[in-house]
């Protein structure tokens, strides 16, 4: 009987691919896979449909729809978020075994567009706005108003600069980059975090060329922290559970606002209706209040 979940490395043998190229595929949204516990799960029957649907000579930028073909999986796309990962991987996955959850970590701007494709069922973001100090509303202006989404208030979170505690130089702002032998580790652009980054160096007037490790770019908060811990740099932009959890120093920016984009047609679905019941329960309020940094003052609000 054929194993239906796959790690990495089996999924590459099955597409005939090579295991790095894998990794980069699911990583841009090309084809989808779970972030669970830290590693990448793949569904076969999902990968099977692919290939029936998809060349790889075509692959688009997240191939599966959301279509009434996939009663029993939920696409999510957008920002990477440590509470929201917990929430699929232990209490989805727990409370709905059933429901193949998957979640591409593209970064924000990436989620909005695959929202507006109709390539996901949800997305996250975490959009500053400097003009207006709002937050990913703004940035919803494209879509016509009978098809702008739902946002829906999932926390906030602590967002702030993460470095060693000992060995490197004391950090307290974007100036500091320019202290020598000051490395950045970065995040891939179009997510919040780069955004951010942007912002706060424009804002000092520090041009990002000048920046050392601006272009070393990675896809998640813990490979930010992973990345410094190992000494491969010395600072960078991330969440505050993060860098407690590595003994990373924190010094805290924002606490910026995580939200969750869903189109109104959406909201029917079962997959849909599941998760939003999840974010109601227990065990959500315990998983969010385990993690350092989180505030639900507004988590479940329909903010727009």
């Amino acid at each position: 009987m054929e194993k239906e979940m796959l790690t990495a490395r089996e999924a590459a043998a099955y597409l005939n691919l090579n295991e790095k190229i894998i990794y980069r595929l699911v990583r841009e949204g090309r084809v989808p896979g779970a972030r669970i516990t830290g590693k990448w799960t793949f569904s076969r029957s999902q990968l099977r449909e692919w290939i029936e649907s998809h060349s790889l000579e075509v692959i688009g930028s997240f191939p599966f729809l959301p279509t009434s073909k996939a009663k029993n999986a939920l696409f999510i796309a957008g920002s990477d978020d440590l509470l929201l990962g917990r929430v699929l991987a232990r209490i989805l996955h727990a409370e709905c075994p059933e429901l193949l959850a998957f979640y591409a970590t593209l970064g924000s701007q990436a989620g909005i567009r695959a929202i507006r494709e109709g390539r996901a069922h949800l997305a996250g973001v975490h959009l500053y706005h400097p003009q207006s100090g709002e937050y990913n509303l703004p940035f919803l202006g494209d879509f016509p108003p009978k098809e702008r989404p739902l946002v829906f208030n999932l926390a906030y979170r602590n967002q702030g600069w993460m470095f060693r505690p000992k060995g490197s130089p004391v950090f307290q702002g974007a100036a500091d980059f320019l202290q020598p032998g000051t490395r950045l580790i970065n995040r891939e652009r179009g997510s919040g975090t780069r955004v951010l980054l942007d912002y706060l160096l424009a804002k000092d007037g520090i041009d990002s060329k000048k920046v050392v490790g601006y272009t070393n770019e990675v896809y998640t908060h813990l490979e930010v922290g992973l990345a410094i811990l190992k000494g491969e740099a010395d600072v960078g932009l991330g969440i505050q559970p993060v860098a407690e959890f590595l003994g990373l120093r924190f010094l805290p920016i924002t606490a910026e606002r995580y939200d969750l984009l869903v189109p109104q047609g959406n909201l029917s679905m079962e997959p849909v209706r599941i998760f939003f019941n999840l974010l109601h329960s227990r065990r959500f309020l315990k998983e969010a209040r385990a993690l350092p940094g989180y505030d639900l003052k507004d988590s479940g609000k329909i903010l727009q």
